[in-house]
């Protein structure tokens, strides 16, 4: 029950993060290369950036987990296919943060 909890939360507050992020998308196609390095080396596009891709992880993180547990019936098999995916999600996440550190 906390996973299905969690799974309704991370949408509620993925909708106000794409909105944002889609806003923010829309504004930067007007812009030339360099000013969207600069932009996205700020704090507010860095910020923008971290949540949208943490939030979109975390959720689908979840909803993977729910489709492996709903296929994959042998437990062993199961823990560590949920291990290898989050495993993947959190590097994805840090190569992320990593990236956009560098910018």
């Amino acid at each position: 029950m906390e996973h299905w909890k969690l799974q309704r939360i991370s949408a509620i507050i993925m909708i106000p993060i794409v909105v944002l992020s889609l806003i923010y998308i829309i504004n930067i196609t007007s812009i030339s290369y360099l000013q969207l390095i600069e932009d996205l080396g700020s704090i507010s596009g860095f910020l923008i950036a971290v949540l949208f891709v943490g939030f979109i992880l975390f959720h689908s993180s979840m909803g993977l987990e729910v489709i492996i547990e709903d296929y994959i019936h042998s437990d062993n098999l199961q823990k560590n296919v949920i291990s290898l995916t989050k495993l993947l999600h959190i590097t994805s996440f840090f190569l992320t943060i990593l990236t956009l550190a560098s910018i």
